[in-house]
């Protein structure tokens, strides 16, 4: 007797993967979000004596904890959506084992440091082709008094923060999709894509939003594919968490750093920012190349093999 067909990351999804049903909850789950930022932003801003505009800003460690708080309306909007439009468990989001694989999500930032690495020590040639005036300048942001205070908090945020990120877009919308339709244009580039798009900020980053819708869509499908092959939404959110925490180490001045220890006064919409976007980008590519030639000699996980 042959054994039982693995399940799929996508089961959970098929018995109500119409199309209409996948638009209509990924709606509610953006109005829910919107509506958690509204909420928490004037009601923080109340509570502490200031400006909305400065909660958005996350220039401090309270400014920066209320806005990552509001990511708590992705979780709240997921598990309305998923309970009572699409009748299954919210933990099915994670995967058919119904629960994070910590193994993976280990790994996962493993890898991100390794990437955040690289990165660093490309970036120390930058003085052989920047000007003295240019080049990157680290200021320190916060006592380390403080900052060792607000550490623990602004980890469980952030941890928060990437989960709510992933479960929408490579469990929810990663599920529905491949659960509907087979092309990887579909279910992993279509939502990538739309992930990038909302990090578009052209009011701080310029013509270097451009870069950075790119490298956040391409992060997107690199981060599909990842869960698509491991079965699990672990992986992917180790990635993420990895990439993320770095915050807390070194920021860029003006731009949510209310966590950093160190700031980097740089000119977010100048050509050295480009370039150190453009050299992130293709360390991620290289990175999950090197991961897919290396897993490709295992037996598929999760039917990954099933996916086009």
């Amino acid at each position: 007797m042959s054994p039982a067909p693995q399940p799929s990351f996508w089961s959970a999804a098929e018995p109500t993967c119409q199309i209409w049903r996948s638009i209509l909850g990924f709606i509610l789950i953006q109005s829910l979000y919107f509506t958690a930022i509204l909420a928490i932003v004037m009601g923080g801003a109340w509570l502490i004596g200031s400006h909305p505009t400065t909660i958005v800003d996350g220039a401090t460690p309270t400014h920066l904890a209320i806005f990552f708080l509001t990511f708590l309306g992705y979780h709240l909007g997921l598990w309305l959506v998923v309970r009572f439009l699409h009748k299954r468990s919210y933990f099915t989001l994670f995967g058919p084992q119904k629960r994070v694989l910590w193994r993976q999500f280990r790994i996962g930032i493993l890898i991100a440091l390794g990437v955040a690495l690289a990165a660093g020590l490309l970036q120390m040639v930058e003085p052989l082709f920047v000007a003295p005036q240019d080049q990157t300048q680290l200021e320190r942001n916060l006592p380390t008094d403080e900052w060792l205070l607000v550490l623990a908090p602004a980890l469980i945020l952030i941890f928060i923060q990437i989960f709510a990120e992933e479960l929408v877009f490579r469990g929810y919308m990663l599920q529905q999709l491949r659960a509907r339709f087979q092309s990887v244009w579909i279910w992993a580039i279509l939502p990538s894509v739309a992930f990038g798009l909302l990090h578009a900020d052209p009011e701080t980053w310029g013509i270097n939003a451009v870069f950075y819708v790119i490298h956040t869509s391409v992060v997107g499908i690199v981060l599909s594919f990842v869960t698509i092959r491991t079965g699990n939404i672990g992986a992917a959110a180790g990635l993420h968490f990895g990439n993320n925490m770095s915050m807390v180490l070194m920021g860029n001045a003006g731009s949510l750093d209310g966590f950093s220890l160190f700031v980097a006064e740089v000119d977010l919409m100048g050509w050295t920012t480009s370039a150190a976007m453009i050299l992130q980008t293709l360390l991620v590519l290289v990175a999950f190349a090197i991961w897919w030639k290396l897993t490709q000699g295992q037996a598929p996980i999760a039917n990954a093999s099933k996916a086009d």
